[in-house]
């Protein structure tokens, strides 16, 4: 904890003060937010239905060797 001292001569009790957030940790907590919606929107829009997807598996995301559906 970051301590104050006291504005006065005499040695006065010492009052703890918690430090400031960073204004850079809360940029990098936005960041990491923003990254895992993205993420997840790209991952229900590539498994969603059709009209509005494509359709895909999961198995389809994580091995690209694996036939996609449709093709032969």
């Amino acid at each position: 904890m970051t301590e104050v001292p006291s504005t006065s001569q005499e040695r006065g009790p010492v009052i703890p003060v918690r430090p400031q957030p960073n204004i850079y940790t809360v940029l990098l907590l936005i960041a990491i937010i923003a990254l895992g919606v993205a993420v997840g929107v790209a991952i229900w829009r590539l498994t969603a239905t059709m009209p509005t997807g494509y359709g895909l598996e999961l198995k389809h995301i994580f091995k690209p060797g694996s036939p996609l559906p449709g093709l032969k």
